[in-house]
Order: C-alpha cells, then sequence, then structure tokens
C-alpha cells in the first residue's frame, strides 16, 4: 500500500517542474521528506509526516535572527519554531540583512 503514496509523489515530482512548485520552507522540502518517511516506516508514518508538513509549510512566518547565536529561526503562524538548519536556504537573505530580533518584535 506504501507504494501507492510513492507512485503519486513521484508522478507530482514528474509532472509539475520544480519551478513552478511552491517553494517549501524546510531544508528538506515537503515530498522529499514524506517520501523517505514512506519508505523507511511505511504508509501510516508516511501519511502521518504528510499531515504534519501540510500542516506547518504554508505562507505566514517571520525570519528572527539570533544575535547570540548567529543563528537564524523561523516563526511559522501557529507559533513553531523552526531552528537554522532546518530552514531552506532559499528564504535566508545575507547576514547583513536588518533582521528582526525576537526582543525587537515583542515589543514593537
Amino acid at each position: 500500500m506504501k507504494f501507492i503514496l510513492l507512485g503519486i509523489i513521484q508522478l507530482y515530482w514528474g509532472i509539475i517542474p520544480k519551478y513552478k512548485r511552491r517553494p517549501c520552507v524546510f531544508a528538506e522540502n515537503c515530498s522529499h521528506y514524506v517520501y523517505r518517511i514512506t519508505l523507511k516506516k511505511g504508509l501510516y508514518s508516511g501519511f502521518l509526516a504528510l499531515r504534519e508538513r501540510f500542516h506547518k509549510c504554508r505562507p505566514g512566518y517571520t525570519v528572527f535572527k539570533d544575535d547570540q547565536n548567529n543563528s537564524f529561526e523561523l516563526c511559522l503562524k501557529d507559533g513553531s519554531i523552526i531552528r537554522d538548519d532546518k530552514i531552506s536556504p532559499t528564504l535566508l537573505p545575507p547576514y547583513n540583512y536588518n533582521y528582526k530580533t525576537k526582543d525587537k518584535a515583542l515589543f514593537s
């Protein structure tokens, strides 16, 4: 049964070109993540991973720079925090960009 979900994902990769896909906020994009989990753990875990990513991967996020650790955090609308190593590099402007820090955002 897991091969049905894997086939749907492969069909998605084949039909929709990369430049037309919505950019993912995660370093490992959603379809590759769900594919990997489904292949490794099975259909049920694949659907759970799909639900989790579908819930988190949506517009409405803010990128914060942590000056103490010289790293970034991405805060989603639901309050979830994505750490620096899991954020897609395409979402991060250069380090010298004038980022909001959490302190400024909380008091603005």
